[in-house]
């Protein structure tokens, strides 16, 4: 149960990013060569975490796994429904629906997606843009998160990814709780782009 709430922090957005802080990052977890870090925010009761490992796949396919925005649920743990609503240039925002265990409701989410050319990649900025759209009463909005993937070419059947990520998932989920599973979701997500490559 712990780990499906804090995967709600992965598969929808709404943002709001630490500033820099003297807070060090501090190794959590280490599996299937996928290591997270985790360090405190100055600004959240939640922390901030950092996960780092490779995919046996090229940059272009992986680009091309984000971009999907409308499938995005093929592969984002706990994400029910993704749409697609806008796309101007290197910028798209998604809408995206994630459960969460009874008895708690729901989340819903509209979040920025913006491309930035890396020397050897890509970053991929994740912002929320939790007034883009109206908000139903069937689901909290998630009102921040902000973080980055960023894609590096390792050979042409490889890639670095890192994913870091500071969110709050809204309504009464309290910080400990989201925290005691904040390590294990960026190793579930990059585990399943991996399968979702795979397939």
């Amino acid at each position: 149960m712990i780990n499906s709430l804090f995967g709600i922090l992965l598969t929808i957005g709404a943002g709001l990013i630490a500033p820099l802080q003297a807070n060090e990052w501090k190794l959590k977890k280490e599996s299937d060569g996928i290591q997270v870090f985790t360090r405190p925010s100055s600004v959240s009761d939640f922390d901030e975490f950092k996960g780092v490992g490779t995919i046996d796949a090229p940059l272009e396919k992986l680009l091309a796994v984000f971009k999907d925005a409308d499938h995005m649920s093929d592969w984002s743990p706990n994400c029910e429904e993704s749409k697609l609503m806008e796309r101007t240039n290197d910028i798209q925002i998604h809408y995206t629906i994630s459960g969460v265990p009874f008895p708690l409701q729901d989340r819903d989410a509209y979040t920025q997606f913006e491309y930035i050319p890396e020397p050897n990649g890509m970053k991929i900025n994740i912002t929320a843009l939790p007034n883009f759209g109206p908000e139903d009463d069937d689901y909290v909005r998630i009102q921040f998160i902000k973080g980055y993937w960023l894609l590096e070419k390792e050979s042409d059947h490889q890639t670095k990814v890192t994913y870091q990520l500071l969110a709050d998932p809204g309504g009464s989920i309290p910080g400990w709780l989201a925290n005691s599973g904040a390590v294990d979701t960026p190793i579930n997500t990059i585990k399943a782009i991996r399968k979702h490559l795979n397939k």
